[in-house]
């Protein structure tokens, strides 16, 4: 696997991430949780002044078979953090150690912009949680006690007008 390339995606990119994303998706078991198409990665990454995501795809003969995908977040306790939303790796290739490259990558950009940490969750039944300890992560709710939470567009829609 040599020929493996890990690059900054490009907005041509998009359409393949958002299969991926898809791929994702139907492998945690939620296939109808995607709700975003192509063109809106294309705006939020390449069509702004301030992208709101970093993506690095691995590609073999150009074509895109993984993708990391972040964004920086902020942490009042210690300064500028990075938040690690998908790393995905089709089938296929997995287990060649593209996961680990795209991981490294993003751990990069994270240290090279002076962040203080990159978060991430990862589904309780999902055997990835090996892999990630395996490079050094913790696990937050088996450590520390914290527990991640998300209100849903309905849920903040109820909260703003409250």
């Amino acid at each position: 696997m040599d020929n493996i390339e890990i690059r900054k995606a490009k907005r041509e990119d998009c359409f393949a991430i958002r299969t991926l994303i898809q791929e994702l998706a139907d492998y945690e078991k939620m296939p109808n949780e995607p709700k975003i198409d192509y063109k809106t990665l294309e705006r939020d990454g390449f069509d702004i002044e301030h992208p709101l995501f970093i993506c690095y795809v691995a590609t073999l003969n150009q074509q895109v078979i993984g993708y990391a995908l972040a964004y920086y977040t902020y942490s009042t306790w210690a300064g500028k953090a990075m938040y690690l939303e998908d790393l995905y790796v089709t089938l296929d290739y997995r287990r060649k150690h593209i996961g680990t490259k795209l991981l490294k990558m993003i751990a990069k950009v994270a240290k090279d912009n002076d962040c203080c940490r990159l978060d991430f969750a990862v589904l309780k039944w999902n055997p990835a949680q090996e892999f990630y300890k395996s490079l050094g992560a913790i696990d937050l709710t088996e450590e520390t006690g914290w527990h991640q939470y998300r209100f849903t567009r309905t849920a903040l829609e109820t909260l703003a007008i409250s």
